[in-house]
């Protein structure tokens, strides 16, 4: 875990006046595994039933409820979830540049300003450009550059941190064939699987994504 995940470092001013009551309440409890789920209300003698209340049929622990219940998935509620994160980290506007500052940090964007990008949603799917790769793939975020000719995927994953790891190799392997055909059809493709956890802890991949888009040091010491 300690190889994939940015160690927590909260900071007094963003506990005290950028959370809400209910958000801090919400992550120290999740971090301290107290909150009110089933298994811990018959742990505390405050219920009778372990069972999650929404599906029925497993253990209604954090975890479960976060990301591992049948019908919480299949009605669309963590991708619901995982979209919102998705916004944000949706960069750059149509056809501009990174944002630019006093410090020049490299970013992979700087040198066109045609950059298209394109999301996948729960609500809403694009396709990407015949001209561009005949796939029917679609990473969660999909940018290019005609004049580069350079494509940049971005899929996200929101897990419970120990599976972070797992998933991001099975991302990885995921877009391997549309990397190999935009390869093929000349675009130079940069990759990113980018993990966020359910809890709030932030993986590697994510710093490495914003760092390569542009965002300078003192930015993601900050953010």
């Amino acid at each position: 875990m300690r190889d994939f995940c940015i160690p927590l470092a909260l900071k007094w001013r963003t506990l005290i006046h950028d959370w809400s009551p209910a958000l801090l309440k919400f992550y120290l409890n999740a971090f301290q595994m107290t909150l009110p789920d089933q298994s811990n209300l018959v742990r505390w003698g405050k219920g009778t039933e372990k069972t999650c209340y929404i599906c029925g049929k497993a253990v209604g622990t954090a975890q479960h409820l976060l990301v591992g219940c049948r019908v919480l998935l299949d009605s669309g509620q963590y991708s619901r979830r995982h979209d919102r994160v998705l916004e944000i980290i949706r960069f750059v506007r149509e056809g501009t540049r990174a944002i630019k500052s006093n410090i020049k940090p490299y970013s992979i964007l700087k040198a066109a300003s045609d950059w298209t990008i394109m999301m996948d949603t729960y609500e809403k799917q694009y396709k990407i450009p015949e001209d561009i790769c005949a796939s029917a793939s679609r990473p969660d975020i999909f940018l290019y550059s005609r004049l580069l000719k350079r494509v940049v995927m971005i899929e996200l994953t929101v897990p419970w941190e120990t599976n972070i790891p797992k998933d991001h190799a099975i991302n990885v392997n995921k877009y391997y064939e549309l990397t190999n055909e935009l390869t093929r059809n000349r675009f130079v493709v940069d990759l990113y699987a980018v993990e966020v956890g359910a809890r709030g802890i932030t993986a590697k991949s994510l710093y490495n994504l914003l760092k390569d888009l542009g965002l300078s040091r003192i930015t993601l010491i900050h953010s």
